[in-house]
């Protein structure tokens, strides 16, 4: 379970919490529910304990990788 501690410990600076984003280049882009689709994130981004840099998105399960995601106009 990743915790707010451990959020704040890792975090980076590329996402904020209530950021808008879109998700690019990556397979679940190409998901009809998903195109143009606007996600908030939820926490700041973050390493996460395989120092890959993800974020927690409102309504995705799960974290979701940062690389895959760049800010909404």
């Amino acid at each position: 379970m990743t915790t707010d501690k451990y959020i704040n410990e890792n975090k980076t600076k590329t996402f904020k919490k209530g950021d808008k984003v879109i998700m690019h280049s990556c397979h679940e882009s190409t998901f009809e529910k998903y195109i143009n689709k606007v996600w908030i994130c939820q926490t700041d981004s973050f390493l996460d304990r395989a120092k890959q840099e993800v974020v927690f998105l409102e309504d995705f399960s799960g974290y979701f990788s940062a690389q895959f995601l760049k800010l909404s106009n």
